[in-house]
């Protein structure tokens, strides 16, 4: 069987604060293979950008990892010296980040800020970094590419500033690019096109990636397994086809309640989940879920393992297999 692209095993990430330590996830396991798209779904809050920060070595400076693994190439991501880190980051690991603005220095040009990436890891020269650049923007569907390159971020426009980022994280050729909600505050027609070009790039390119997104209905475009998050821990994971087709998990069954259909009848009405993603969870040594569950049993209380009940679906949830044999009924 091949190698997976990325592994990682028993993630935890914590924060200092002057209230103490807060460990955000729990354990956190998970692995793309060649090729993949691999989706990760859940609420906000509930530790899946930190998740991938961590592996790309990103955390903010009051954030650290407390344990685990991140198996790239052979090597730990999360023990390797910052230099060797460095090398890898933004060459063969990528990341396209949610806010653009944000992430682009509005000091430096559009086409400055790539040619530095190629650069770096390509060693290419400067008139041939320029080049590169220009038409990696025309790649990324940016009309008058030269002209541009020589903006800065203020000067583009939502989605051109997103294709840009993109652009970059796509300098080098990566083999895995991670896309941390990459459509967020784009309005719906400017989502659509950029998670079009990802996926076209994706495509021509074979390359593994993990799409990180609160927006369950997009991973049935996009992805071809998926992995739901709930409050620092993946609570279920399964290809795309058998998670839509037969969710397990009470959560992710409100997810779907929640989302609309193009195939809906006029009078549905769409479900809410109750409650909140609770703020302290690290705590909680039963199932996190369980304080907004219509499910919830005294077992429940207790701590959660994640089996296998099917063929690569994992779920955890000490309910699943008997609210599936009820519904099957």
């Amino acid at each position: 069987m091949e190698e997976p692209v990325l592994e990682v095993k028993n993630l935890r990430v914590g924060f200092r604060s002057d209230f103490g330590e807060r460990i955000v996830t729990d354990d956190v396991c998970f692995h793309i293979n060649k090729g993949e798209m691999l989706g990760i779904v859940g609420e906000s809050g509930c530790g899946k950008s930190v998740s991938c920060l961590a592996v790309m070595g990103l955390l903010t400076a009051n954030g650290y990892v407390k344990q685990g693994q991140a198996l790239f190439d052979g090597k730990d991501l999360l023990s390797i010296p910052e230099k060797e880190l460095d090398r890898i980051r933004g060459k063969d690991l990528s990341m396209i980040f949610q806010d653009a603005l944000a992430s682009l220095n509005p000091a430096f040009t559009v086409g400055n800020q790539i040619t530095e990436v190629l650069r770096k890891h390509l060693h290419m020269t400067k008139k041939e970094a320029e080049k590169r650049a220009v038409v990696l923007l025309h790649q990324v569907g940016i009309p008058d590419p030269v002209s541009a390159s020589r903006r800065y971020p203020n000067e583009l426009s939502g989605g051109m500033r997103q294709r840009v980022m993109i652009a970059m994280a796509l300098s080098c050729s990566p083999k895995l690019l991670i896309a941390d909600e990459p459509t967020t505050a784009l309005d719906v027609t400017i989502q659509a096109q950029i998670m079009q070009l990802i996926q076209k790039i994706r495509d021509d390119l074979h390359m593994s990636m993990i799409l990180i997104t609160h927006d369950i209905g997009l991973m049935a475009q996009m992805a071809d397994r998926v992995m739901v998050m709930y409050a620092g821990q993946f609570i279920e994971e399964a290809d795309v086809f058998e998670l839509f087709r037969n969710p397990l998990h009470p959560y992710t069954r409100a997810l779907l309640a929640a989302a609309p259909g193009i195939d809906d009848a006029k009078d549905r009405k769409l479900a809410s989940i109750r409650g909140t993603v609770p703020e302290t969870y690290w705590d909680i040594t039963g199932c996190r879920f369980c304080g907004r569950c219509p499910y919830a049993q005294e077992a429940c209380r207790e701590k959660q393992e994640m089996p296998e009940l099917s063929a690569g679906h994992y779920v955890r949830c000490c309910r699943a297999g008997e609210l599936a044999k009820k519904e099957q009924k």
